[in-house]
């Protein structure tokens, strides 16, 4: 019996040997745990929640709700049958993926800042816990850096224009681009070093879409053959493929499609009220430091060619109506606004799979799209082609 016994034990160590990494997960939860240095009135708690969610395609699904002690700290349990991520949205203030393993995690949040101490952006958040997220932490803090250059590089920007500075307006619209490559470059370093992280999926985020359009399929293949539990590859994979199809949809070239959103005074705008004429169809917001920025040049070219036929409809990802109707006041855009208020939840967005914004549609009299994402001297070029300087 006590040979039988030993052998028994010989065989359930040797099999937890060969068991899959998502087996041998031991921790059924986690407990995530922190505190926020300033939190919210009792009102915005109320309202605004501090959330558990997940991202399901374009939509953030709510799983749990967290609640602060008297002090502002918190503790609660997340389910960790098995590894995957979660977003954290701390009562509409900042938002933070993390993942869920092992560890326990401490994430300690600014919340609401007091008057004397304003930061007009969110704050870096650091996530104390497990190897996978210190891959979380640097993936967030070259966004961040690099968030916080586009904002000065969109208020410089914004300057020039206003000041009819070209030169200027130009060199600052060249650096998005350079910001943008270098956040590119930034992130393929991080895959490459670590290969063997299922975060690596978060990084895929970063790039860019079409360039890094190989780089994403490989990875994401990998991902799925090495780490069959992890459901989040498995969606974003099922998402860039309908996202492809909606390319296809917005290409130059093709027809652009319909839609109908109301204006400002409420009144149903459609599309297709515009054809037999050439017609920008621009996507920004009131919030947007690059739409704002490009918003001057974008009213000089209306100015010069709307009596020879171009129209601009804007289409906004705001979700305050007041911020949408003072940014058009105060930035002069004379043209029609369309909005549902939804932020980037925008039916129409959503319909022509915008990532960014400022993003714009040149529409030609049939309704053919014959120009995307126009900006700055190319804007006014290839409007000087149609209607000649």
């Amino acid at each position: 019996m006590k040979q039988y016994r030993i052998n028994l034990v010989a065989f359930l160590l040797a099999a937890g040997t060969i068991l899959p990494a998502a087996a041998q997960q031991t921790k059924r939860f986690i407990t995530i745990s922190g505190k926020i240095k300033f939190p919210p009135g009792a009102e915005q708690q109320e309202k605004y929640p501090f959330l558990i969610q997940k991202q399901v395609g374009d939509e953030r699904v709510t799983i749990d709700t967290i609640h602060l002690r008297p002090d502002g700290s918190y503790s609660h349990k997340l389910d960790a049958t098995r590894p995957q991520f979660y977003i954290l949205n701390e009562f509409e203030e900042d938002r933070l993926t993390i993942w869920a393993n092992k560890e326990n995690l401490r994430i300690d949040f600014r919340g609401i800042d007091t008057a004397a101490m304003k930061i007009k952006n969110p704050p870096y958040v650091y996530i104390d816990g497990g190897e996978e997220n210190n891959l979380v932490n640097e993936l967030n803090f070259i966004s961040y850096r690099n968030y916080q250059a586009m904002i000065q590089n969109g208020r410089l920007q914004y300057l020039a224009s206003f000041a009819k500075n070209k030169a200027l307006d130009s060199t600052f619209n060249d650096m998005y681009g350079w910001l943008n490559d270098d956040m590119g470059e930034r992130v393929k370093l991080l895959i490459r070093m670590h290969q063997n992280s299922p975060v690596i999926l978060m990084a895929l985020d970063f790039l860019h879409p079409t360039k890094d359009k190989a780089l994403i399929a490989s990875e994401l293949d990998r991902l799925i053959k090495k780490y069959p539990y992890l459901e989040e590859a498995k969606r974003k994979k099922a998402d860039i493929a309908l996202a492809e199809e909606i390319a296809r949809k917005t290409g130059i070239g093709a027809t652009a499609m319909n839609f109908k959103q109301n204006n400002v005074g409420g009144k149903a705008v459609q599309l297709s009220d515009y054809r037999g004429k050439y017609v920008l169809l621009d996507f920004w917001a009131s919030w947007c430091g690059p739409c704002r920025a490009e918003n001057p040049n974008v009213l000089d070219n209306y100015e010069k060619y709307h009596s020879k036929g171009l129209e601009i409809l804007g289409v906004s990802l705001d979700n305050s109506k007041d911020a949408w109707v003072k940014a058009i006041k105060d930035d002069g855009l004379t043209w029609e606004h369309v909005s549902d208020l939804k932020g980037w939840k925008n039916q129409v967005a959503k319909e022509y799979n915008i990532r960014a914004v400022p993003s714009n549609f040149l529409i030609d009299k049939e309704g053919k799209i014959i120009g995307v994402n126009l900006r700055g001297d190319e804007l006014t070029q290839k409007l000087q082609e149609i209607f000649g300087k």
